[in-house]
């Protein structure tokens, strides 16, 4: 299995609709068709059900959204521990909402770059939705 299927699982149970997960993704309709039949036929069962307002998740497809999140959590550490460079020993992400940029984090990068140089520092600010959406 492939993780763009993941992906693709995972924002089709997000926002329940094969078309707007295709815009999301940058793909067409009809590859987020089908990456599903891919992983409906890999499985042998239907992990959505169809409708005209949209698709929902079936009993299978609730049970796989588990392991799909574990499985995308689980590359995007692999991307992030691979990708370091070698003076780093590991790394932090932080997601701030914006209101706590010029108070709390322009103030606490430097503060790790002094006491933790070996940690490398991914920080994001924006606003909450956003971010909800990105944990």
């Amino acid at each position: 299995m492939k993780i763009d299927h993941i992906r693709t699982f995972l924002e089709i149970s997000d926002c329940g609709n094969f078309n707007r997960a295709a815009e999301n993704l940058h793909v067409t309709q009809s590859t987020v068709s089908a990456r599903v039949k891919a992983m409906e036929e890999r499985f042998g069962r239907t992990l959505f059900t169809r409708g005209h307002s949209g698709v929902e998740l079936t009993s299978a497809g609730q049970h796989f959204r588990e392991y799909a999140l574990n499985i995308q959590r689980l590359w995007q550490q692999a991307q992030q521990r691979v990708s370091l460079p070698e003076n780093f020993s590991h790394g932090i992400g932080l997601g701030s909402q914006v209101s706590l940029w010029d108070s709390l984090i322009l103030r606490w990068i430097p503060w790790m770059r002094q006491n933790a140089n070996d940690i490398a520092l991914h920080v994001e600010a924006d606003y909450s939705p956003s971010l909800m959406r990105q944990l």
